[in-house]
């Protein structure tokens, strides 16, 4: 019973989001869940890989914790922004159905957005 469950409520949430029109020209509500969760899985994503960097490891050396924190938090939220703007509504769709693409895409739009990110903190 609760594989069954398991299986239909997800099905539900992506029927039921099918089910919305859109006339307007907005963002469908699947797009919307999609892109949710792709802003946040980035957020993730970029904290690793700005910590991975070997010149943030050397800018940062002489930084407070507090320093660093509030300027990786103003990079990785810059980045969580713009790389939904780098992915399809075909890789949204993707990744909100299997986990290995999802961390796939989620990382080529981190390594797509966080360079350009790191040059807006830095000016």
């Amino acid at each position: 019973m609760k594989k069954l469950i398991a299986v239909l409520a997800p099905m539900a949430l992506i029927l039921s989001a099918c089910a919305t029109t859109d006339t307007t020209g907005t963002t469908s509500a699947t797009q919307q869940l999609g892109t949710a969760a792709l802003k946040i899985a980035v957020n993730a994503k970029c904290t690793t890989e700005l910590n991975n960097i070997q010149a943030w490891k050397a800018a940062t050396v002489l930084m407070t914790a507090e320093k660093k924190e509030s300027i990786e938090s103003e990079i990785c939220g810059c980045v969580s922004e713009k790389a939904p703007q780098s992915v399809t509504a075909v890789d949204l769709a993707t990744a909100a159905l299997d986990p290995a693409a999802r961390t796939t895409i989620v990382s080529n739009a981190v390594t797509k957005t966080i360079n350009a990110c790191v040059a807006e903190s830095v000016k």
